[in-house]
């Protein structure tokens, strides 16, 4: 796993120094969810609710070679979902937030100089999971690192570089919620902004 975070963050240094390279800060929203086949707990049954909004910040930069560019990220993000809790009598919804560390690697190309099409794989690093609202420690049940993919469009308008992209899991994000066996995944929509300084 440090190889791969290292591999990442060399592309971002390599950018900087060789060839038509970009670098700059990105920030962004998402709107993620938790899917898992719904189970029961005595009596209670647990199942995947709503989308919830996230965020994410962090760094971006690209090199380009001909009409392909490689754009390396390395980002914050929080991301989650809602979960439902059904007894027959009360349906209680609860949200589970992650905080992740991201890096994506898109491989992309640009048509009408200003559209992009673009995608590649993501490493993701757990940092934290919890339910909102819950002292309850839920980290256990998840893995400190995954592997997905992001795949998506961008625009470039002057100095800044509009992406909106889809992101899922190649494997299972987590494989435990509340101590049951379930296999789960969280998957998200990204819309972000990044600023060009060179």
């Amino acid at each position: 796993m440090k190889k791969a975070i290292l591999t990442i963050m060399a592309l971002l240094m390599i950018n900087v120094i060789y060839g038509q390279f970009t670098l700059g800060p990105r920030v962004g929203f998402s709107s993620s969810s938790i899917d898992f086949d719904p189970f029961t707990i005595g009596g209670e049954t647990i199942s995947s609710g709503n989308a919830t909004t996230g965020f994410h910040a962090g760094i971006f930069s690209r090199i380009t070679l001909g009409f392909l560019y490689i754009q390396p990220e390395a980002l914050f993000t929080q991301s989650g979902g809602e979960i439902q809790l059904d007894d027959g009598v009360l349906n209680d919804i609860r949200e589970i937030e992650f905080n992740k560390l991201d890096f994506p690697v898109m491989l992309g190309t640009r048509f009408l100089k200003v559209l992009r099409v673009q995608a590649g794989p993501t490493l993701s690093l757990l940092l934290d999971a919890k339910v909102a609202g819950l002292e309850e420690e839920i980290k256990s049940g998840y893995k400190d690192a995954t592997i997905g993919y992001q795949a998506g469009v961008g625009l470039d308008l002057w100095n800044l570089v509009l992406d909106l992209k889809y992101e899922g899991n190649l494997s299972t994000f987590g494989d435990e919620l509340f101590g049951f066996a379930t296999d789960q995944t969280n998957n998200q929509w990204i819309l972000s902004v990044g600023f060009k300084l060179f």
